[in-house]
């Protein structure tokens, strides 16, 4: 009798692309890394780009981390709560960013994810007007592995 050691999404790794918009007039693009651990969960590495269209000088570049725990699954659908945090630059100063939102991902079959995002930021350092940032991405997930 052979055993075969099987871990279902355990270490599954993905390349993810998003865009979308953020309240008061921007727009954002984010790059990720997600990394599947048990029970569903993720964790994912992200690098960012905002840009606000009517004020082209709030501009901001972050990269972070953010963790994905797993809040209900149901066949080909899940919805997590990410909690992480961002540190960048503006055109003219450093920035951190933490942020809380969700994540509803839908399968599309082969390993490919739909993504629906909501991200809120609160943004230290950075311009007064562009402090609270609540956005609302679409993009989709690419296996690697």
């Amino acid at each position: 009798m052979a055993a075969i050691n099987v871990k279902a999404q355990n270490g599954t790794k993905f390349f993810s692309l998003r865009g979308g918009w953020v309240a008061k007039n921007a727009f954002t693009g984010t790059l990720s890394f997600d990394i599947s651990t048990k029970y569903f969960n993720q964790n994912e590495i992200f690098a960012e780009y905002y840009q606000n269209y009517k004020n082209h000088d709030l501009k901001t570049i972050m990269g972070g981390f953010v963790l994905k725990p797993v809040m209900f699954r149901s066949g080909n659908t899940a919805l997590r709560f990410r909690l992480g945090a961002g540190i960048g630059s503006t055109t003219r100063k450093f920035v951190a960013a933490p942020q809380l939102g969700l994540e509803y991902a839908q399968s599309i079959g082969k390993g490919f994810d739909l993504l629906i995002i909501n991200r809120n930021q609160v943004l230290f350092w950075g311009d007064k007007a562009d402090k609270w940032r609540i956005g609302l991405e679409a993009g989709i997930r690419i296996p690697i592995n």
